[in-house]
C-alpha cells in the first residue's frame, strides 16, 4: 500500500517513483507539478516534514465542482462497500453521507487556502469561500449523480443489495508490484460473470463514454493487477475491462474483452513512464531545483493547479517558459 512505500521512503531516504493513471497524465501535461506533488511532497499522507506534507496538500487543491466528483466518488466508494456486507442504504442516507464528504472537503481546503494566504504574506485575497447558495446548487448535481447511480441497470442492482452472483468492491489505492515498479491498477469492482471476470473502474466526471486510445492502455492496468492476485485467473481471455463513467447523459458503460496487445501496452507504458520520472528526477537534481523542471504544456491547466499562486506559470506561462530557456541557455554558456 502507499503507506507502506512512503514509510521505506521516509527510513531510505529513496525516491522511487509509483505509477498510476494520474500520475501518468500529469507527467506529461505539467513535469513541475508532478515533481512537486509525487517527489518533494513525497505522497504526503505519512510525511512527517510539514513543508512536504504542505506540497501535497497544496497540490490537491480543486474547484469545488472537482471536490463534489470527489465527494460522489469516495461516497458510492463506502456505499458499495456496505452493499457487499448486507448493509443497505437508502438514498437519504446517501445523500447525507454526500453532504458530510463535501462539507468536510470545503473546511479542509478553506483552512489549508488561510495557511497559504498567511505563507505568501499576500494583501490581495486568493481565495473566496464558497456561497451558500452556490454549495447547495452544486450539493444536487451531486445528489442528481448518486440517484442516477441508484437507477443503473448494474451499480443500482449492487446498491441495493439484490445482486446474487459473485462481485467484490476494491480499494484502488493499494498498489501492485510489476516488474518495472510499483502502481496503481487496482479496480473498484470486479465481478464474476457467466463467461468471464468483468474488472470495472468507476469514473463520477467524464468527458465521453469511450476512453482515448491512452485511457483503453490505462485500464488495462486492471487486467495486470488480476493476473498477479493468486486467487484470480492468469489467462487473458478469461477477463473483459469495463468503465462505467458518468456523463452530462448520465451513467454509461464502456467494456471490452481483454486482448494480450492491451496487456503488453500497459506493460510498456508503465515502463516508460516510471523511466521518464527517473529522468526527470536526475534533472532536477539531489536538492530538487524546481527552476529546471519544464512548466505546463497548456496555460489553462495552470487555472485549476493548487500551485498556481506560487509558481511562475500560474500568472504568466509564456512567460515563465520564455525566462526558464533564457536562464537554461545562460548557464549552458556559462559552462561552456
Amino acid at each position: 500500500m502507499e503507506v507502506e512505500v512512503s514509510e521505506h521512503i521516509q527510513r531510505t531516504g529513496v525516491w522511487k517513483p509509483i505509477w498510476s493513471s494520474s500520475r501518468s497524465r500529469w507527467l506529461q501535461a505539467c513535469p513541475r507539478r508532478y515533481i512537486l506533488q509525487y517527489v518533494a511532497g513525497r505522497g504526503g499522507r505519512v510525511a512527517l516534514d510539514r513543508p512536504k506534507r504542505w506540497l501535497w496538500k497544496q497540490g490537491r487543491w480543486a474547484p469545488p465542482r472537482e471536490l463534489m466528483s470527489r465527494a460522489v466518488r469516495d461516497t458510492l466508494r463506502k456505499w458499495m462497500f456496505e452493499a457487499h456486507a448486507r448493509v443497505l442504504w437508502t438514498l437519504p442516507t446517501a445523500r447525507k453521507a454526500l453532504e458530510n464528504e463535501f462539507s468536510q472537503a470545503l473546511e479542509v481546503q478553506n483552512m489549508e487556502m488561510m495557511k497559504l494566504q498567511r505563507r505568501l504574506q499576500s494583501s490581495k485575497s486568493i481565495h473566496r469561500p464558497l456561497s451558500e447558495s452556490m454549495k447547495k446548487e452544486i450539493l444536487k448535481q451531486g445528489e442528481l449523480v448518486l440517484r442516477r447511480a441508484y437507477n443503473h441497470p448494474l451499480l443500482g442492482e449492487l446498491l441495493k443489495c439484490g445482486f446474487h452472483g459473485e462481485w467484490q468492491p476494491l480499494d484502488p489505492f493499494t498498489t501492485t508490484r510489476t516488474a518495472t515498479g510499483t502502481a496503481y491498477l487496482t479496480p473498484d469492482i470486479i465481478i464474476k460473470g457467466p463467461q468471464r471476470w468483468v474488472l470495472i473502474r468507476i469514473s463520477t466526471n467524464a468527458w465521453k463514454v469511450e476512453p482515448d486510445d491512452v485511457g483503453v492502455i490505462e485500464s488495462a492496468g486492471m487486467l495486470l493487477w488480476a493476473i498477479n492476485e493468486p486467487t484470480l485467473p492468469v489467462k487473458t481471455e478469461e477477463y473483459e475491462i469495463a468503465r462505467i463513467s458518468h456523463t452530462e447523459k448520465g451513467w454509461r458503460t464502456w467494456r471490452i474483452p481483454a486482448q494480450q496487445r492491451i496487456l503488453e501496452d500497459v506493460r510498456v507504458l508503465i515502463k516508460t513512464d516510471l523511466n521518464a520520472a527517473r529522468q526527470l528526477m536526475i534533472k532536477a537534481g539531489p536538492e530538487i531545483d524546481i527552476d529546471v523542471v519544464p512548466l505546463s504544456e497548456k496555460d489553462w491547466r495552470c487555472r485549476t493547479c493548487g500551485y498556481r499562486f506560487n509558481c511562475p506559470g500560474g500568472s504568466d506561462l509564456q512567460g515563465a517558459k520564455i525566462q526558464q530557456m533564457a536562464s537554461e541557455k545562460a548557464m549552458r554558456s556559462a559552462i561552456a
